[in-house]
This record gives structure tokens, sequence and C-alpha cells, in this order.
């Protein structure tokens, strides 16, 4: 078993970096096996490098990782990773350092899940299918493109097996909701082809928690995947994927008259892809795939207000929709002289979403007949980008600069738009610009290194906050053809330490953000809002993952933090940092490897948290943080928790996990409260 902070590689404060340091100029002849941070990521750069040697903040989940944490969901896997929050709205999203998960790029095998409802994207895909994750935080757009200006989350499934047969079957309970988690997969290689077919499939009951069920709080997905690649010699392998997954949620409210029911969230994708490898002296490596996604989602909203004993008013709303994405991405690794690499590459998207909206208003008053309203909304709308990038490394002795640039043509229309039948105005909008980065990193001796790294960010409007109009939660919400994109640049400074008694990464960073979307009164139409570029966010903080091994017979103690604040400055010139993001989240714990006759594992005790969190909006009035009953600020917490695996054969494992051992009553930031002390268990059996 490895040490997991290697890949876990975040970011943290000089005060340990100075601690670090003279630790290991003392333990240096200690006799205890090193270990290297050796892990190789491709997503910050483009270009293949050692975490170590990376210049930006960049976590790795691998493989090995994996295997040892409960497959209960992909957050699950990523629940290590500082700055890294769960948001849950029934289904589960991805935030980082504090940016809101629709500023967050989630790719699949290095292609963009893209969505245009205002909650963000969401993770379709089950966590049995991954074979690792690669992580960047802080805006990465030169590299990784659009809505990257939290960060990145890129997905890598697996592919073939290393024999001609090989069959893997987990299954497990999940206690948090009385649910379980079943899967099962054959891969292998045949000659020249490997493949992999896999199916999996969850159902989750309801929430139980220290203070009762939250009901309805269920949740069901399914998810096929196929693959099939073939080898035609050392240099060149193309390879073909498939899946189908489907997810349903009922989201929890607190609130019988607000229903909110999400019964379909289904992705079906289709990918060709082809990696040639040293295909010349000068060009290490050409990586081209195409693909196409269609995206179908329902969304049920059900909400009735009693503004007086004598008035109540049901409204109903329903969105299908079907979002189809076609793309194209190429990128090349050159190497013509010693010391210089660099990658360039194109991309093109064509994203295209028809929505079908009905709106059904029902008011009764106490007489014979209620006063009923129905709104039928039908649109076609599309975003077309294309852009190039290129990313430059040069090394001269043990200094190392990257500098990269990207240009974006983006252009958006709506083609039809009618509302009950009649035609309504058509829109369009485009932009077109360059973004950068620069990354500096010099090696120290005893491996340290230190870095810089300052880059950019760029999320274009969606589609519906260009051109839609939508209704939630009683609230209309009209699109704004006029916006501008979101962007960000971001400064930071690391130390990487890689020492047999200590790894260490640390960074501070500074991220200023411009133009973010949000809605406002709408002065076209009163008592509605529309989407509009009104604030912006000034975020700074640190991040930090230490592992010590002092000679304790394997027990490693170890520490997971961030620490971000993040200022809203309003366009009514309001600022303030009660953003509802807590400034500080960690895990603090112990952790080792065992063996007991012929059986092998490891086991951790941690403890988890963060601090408390609440929100003002731009008048300064207190709103809801994340709870879905109201104005309840997020209070702080800390949580006790078990996690261990064990190598039962060669062909079998299990793996553990007891959460809130002490019974804690809370709410985490963005989320409903959290489940009770719960026992998760998989058995996964491979031949």
């Amino acid at each position: 078993m490895k040490h997991p902070v290697l890949s876990l590689s975040t970011a943290s404060s000089v005060f340990l970096a100075a601690l670090v340091s003279g630790t290991v100029a003392s333990a240096q002849d200690e006799d205890t096996e090193p270990v290297v941070l050796d892990v190789i990521v491709v997503t910050p750069t483009g270009l293949p490098t050692e975490v170590l040697y990376s210049p930006a903040s960049v976590t790795i989940v691998d493989s090995e990782e994996i295997s040892e944490i409960p497959p209960s969901s992909v957050a699950n896997l990523l629940s290590d990773v500082p700055g890294v929050q769960v948001k849950e709205d029934g289904i589960e999203r991805i935030r980082i350092r504090g940016e809101d998960s629709q500023r967050v790029a989630i790719l699949i095998d290095g292609q963009r899940i893209s969505d245009h409802n205002r909650y963000g994207t969401p993770i379709l895909i089950s966590p049995t299918e991954i074979d690792r994750i690669e992580i960047v935080r802080g805006p990465s757009s030169v590299v990784s493109g659009n809505r990257a200006i939290g960060g990145v989350v890129n997905i890598i499934t697996k592919r073939g097996a290393d024999k001609p047969i090989e069959v893997t079957a987990t299954t497990g309970y999940l206690g948090a909701n009385d649910g379980y988690r079943a899967a099962g997969s054959v891969a292998g290689t045949l000659n020249n082809f490997d493949y992999r077919l896999s199916y999996s499939k969850s159902e989750l009951n309801d929430r139980k928690t220290p203070d009762g069920t939250l009901s309805p709080s269920s949740s069901n997905d399914q998810d096929i995947h196929a693959f099939l690649g073939y080898r035609f010699n050392e240099h060149n392998y193309v390879g073909f994927r498939a899946q189908d997954y489907d997810i349903s949620a009922k989201v929890y409210t607190g609130d019988p008259d607000f229903i909110v029911d999400l019964p379909k969230r289904d992705l079906t994708k289709y990918s060709v892809f082809y990696e040639g490898k040293d295909l010349t002296s000068w060009m290490s490596m050409l990586k081209v795939s195409a693909y196409t996604q269609k995206i179908d989602r329902l969304f049920e909203n059900d909400i009735t207000v009693r503004p007086n004993p004598f008035v109540t008013t049901n409204v109903v709303a329903t969105s299908d929709d079907e979002q189809t994405t076609s793309g194209f991405l190429a990128s090349a690794n050159l190497e013509f002289f010693s010391g210089h690499r660099t990658v360039i590459g194109l991309e093109y998207e064509d994203d295209r979403l028809d929505t079908d909206k009905d709106t059904t208003s029902t008011t009764t008053t106490g007489g014979p007949f209620p006063i009923i309203s129905t709104t039928e909304t039908l649109a076609d709308a599309s975003i077309k980008t294309a852009s190039v990038f290129a990313q430059h490394e040069v090394t001269y002795g043990d200094l190392t600069g990257t500098f990269g640039a990207r240009y974006y043509n983006v252009n958006s229309e709506i083609d039809s738009f009618t509302v009950n039948g009649a035609s309504q105005p058509l829109n369009s909008n485009s932009d077109g610009r360059w973004l950068g980065s620069a990354g500096l990193v010099y090696a120290l001796p005893h491996d340290i290194v230190l870095r810089g790294n300052i880059s950019q960010g760029y999320t274009y409007p969606s589609l519906s906050e260009l051109y839609l109009t939508t209704s939630a939660g009683g609230t209309t919400i009209n699109g704004n053809p006029d916006l501008e994109p979101e962007t960000a640049t971001n400064y930071e400074i690391g130390l990487r330490v890689d020492r047999s008694i200590v790894t260490l990464d640390a960074a501070i960073f500074y991220t200023e953000a411009k133009n973010y979307i949000t809605t406002a009164a709408d002065p076209s139409n009163p008592g509605q809002l529309i989407y509009s570029n009104v604030n912006n966010v000034d975020s700074w903080g640190f991040e930090v993952a230490a592992e010590f091994d002092p000679g304790w017979h394997g027990i490693r103690p170890y520490v997971i933090l961030s620490n971000v604040t993040r200022e809203f400055k309003y366009s009514n010139g309001f600022s303030t940092k009660n953003s509802g993001t807590p400034e500080w989240i960690g895990t603090l714990g112990v952790r080792s490897d065992w063996e007991l006759f012929d059986l092998t594992g490891t086991w951790d005790v941690f403890m988890r948290g963060e601090s408390a969190a609440k929100l003002v909006d731009e008048d300064g009035n207190l709103v809801d943080s994340g709870s879905p009953t109201g104005l309840n600020p997020t209070s702080g917490w800390a949580t006790l928790n078990f996690r261990g695996s064990v190598d039962l054969t060669e062909h079998a494992s299990l793996n553990l996990e007891v959460d809130n051992i002490l019974n804690q009553s809370y709410r985490a930031s963005d989320q409903i409260e959290a489940a009770g002390t719960n026992v998760s268990l998989f058995l996964t059996a491979k031949f």
C-alpha cells in the first residue's frame, strides 16, 4: 500500500514550509523507506509531468487509492482533496475554492460535460467506472477550456485488463440511505484488441439523520459502459467508448408545500480516439478524439404559497430539456530541442439545447372557480465554440518555466422561441478573447521544489442565462442576451517536499474574478428576475496536504487543510466576506498499512470538519446558505470517522467506512442535513 497523500497533492501555508524544511534536514538519515511524488499528471499543462514538478495546484486520486475507498459516489472519492466541496440538490456537484459548480469544468476522458441549468454541472458517471481522477484547483482555461474558473475535474475511465478475461464484481451496502450499489465488468486483452463491458446500479433510500429521516431524498442511478481498443503497434492505438448513464432523484426541501423532483438526468455518449506515441523524433504524442453526447433532463417543481388565510397559489413548473453536444479535440506534444517541450491543440464544440417548459399557476380565493393560467415555452438555442491553444515548457538546470495561451471564438444564438405559440424576438451573442498562463518551478536540493503560477479562467454564459425564461421556486428568471463572460486571474506560490519522513504540498493563492453572473430585478418585467453581470469576487487563502512518518511502526499522522476567504463586490457598492463559503475545511488523522497472518490492508482514523459560514445578499440581508429550510447559516462542525480495507485473498478485498461515529447532528455547506452514524461496506472480487 502506498501513502495516499503522495497523489493527494494539494496546497498550503508558508509557515509549514519553514517547519518542514527544518524537519527534513534533521531526518535525512532516518532508516525509513523513501517515497516519491512521481505520479504523472497531464491536465494542468497538457504535458506529462510529475506532480512534484507541476506548476499548478493539482491532485491525483489514482486507481490504488480508489480501490481503498468505498465507491458510494464520485464525491466520496474526492472527499480528501483540499478546496473541494460537494454541493447537494438531489444530484451531487463539485465546488472548488468556493466557486459554484457551474464554474468548474467536469471532464470525462478529457471531454467536457456541458450543462445549461442554473445549478451547475453534475457528475454523470458511476464511481466503479473510474480509473483515476485529476483535479486542478484554480482557474485553468488555457489547457482545459470553458467553465474552468474554479478548476477542473478530469475523470479518466477504465480500459481493458492485462489478460484475456478478467471478471470483476462489486457489491456494497450504504448505511446513510439504507441503499446499495452493485457493479460488474468483463475486461481483457486478446491479441491486439483490449475491451471492457461493465454495468453499475445503485438505489438509495431517504437519508437517515440524528433528527429523523429526510423525506423525500432518495435517488438511483444506472451506468452501462463499453470500451474497445486496438493497438496497431507500439506507436499507434485507437479506441471506441460508449456510455449510457441514467439517474433520478427526489430533492429534499424540508417544506411539504415545496416539491422538487428530478425524474430524469440521462447521458448517452459515444466517442472515438487515436493516440500516437513517438511518431517522429520531434513528436512524442499525438491525440485526436471526437464525441457526441445527449443529455435528457426532466425537472419538476411544485410550490404552494399562502399570502393570507383566504388566498392560496399553487405553481407547477416542468422543464423537459434535450441537450446535444458534439466535439472534436486534437493535441500534439512536440520536442524540437533538448530542454524544450510544447503542446499545441485545437478544440471545437457544438452545443445545442431544445427545451419545453410548462408553468401552470392556480390561485384559489374562496370563490367557486380558481384562477388558472398556463404558459408553455419552446426554445431551440446553440453555442459553437472554437479555440486553439499552445503551452511551452523550457528547462534550464533546476529551473523550469511554462508559458501558455489560448484563443476563444464563441458564437451563440437562439434559433426559435415561442411562448404559448407566439413567436418571440430572436437574439445572438458572441465573444472572442485571448487567455494566458505562466508557471515557474525551481528544484532545490533534497527533493524540495518551489513553484509559482499565474493562470486565467473563463466561463461563457449558459444558454439558459442568455436566452431562456425559467420558473423555479415560484420565481421567474429571464435570460439576458447581453451578458458578458465571467473571467478570473489566479496568482499562487507553492512548496513541495518529498522526503522519507515527510511529504508536503502547499501553496498560497489569490484570485480576482470579474463579471459574475447572478440574478437581479428585471426592469422590464416587475416582480421577475433577470441574469446580469452584477458583481466581482476576490478570493484568497492557502491549501496544504502533509503526511509524516516519524517511525511509529508505520503509523503516519496527516493533515489536509484549506483556507479560503471570498469577498463579493456588488454593483451597488456593497461588499461582504459572508459569501456562504466556510473559511476553513480540513481533515486531521492517522493511518497505516497493516498485516495479520495472511491478511493485509489499511486503516485510517480521522476528524473531518469545516468552520461556520453564512451568506448575505447585496443589501446585507441574511439569505439561505445552502439549507433548503430557510434562513439557516451553516454551523461549524467536526466528525470522527474510520476507513479501512482488507485484502481477503489474492482475488477479493473488503472496504469499510464508518462515518459520523459520534452521531453528530450537522449540515455541511451547500448540503442537506448529514446522515447520522452510518456504515458503508463493499466487497470486490476479481478473477
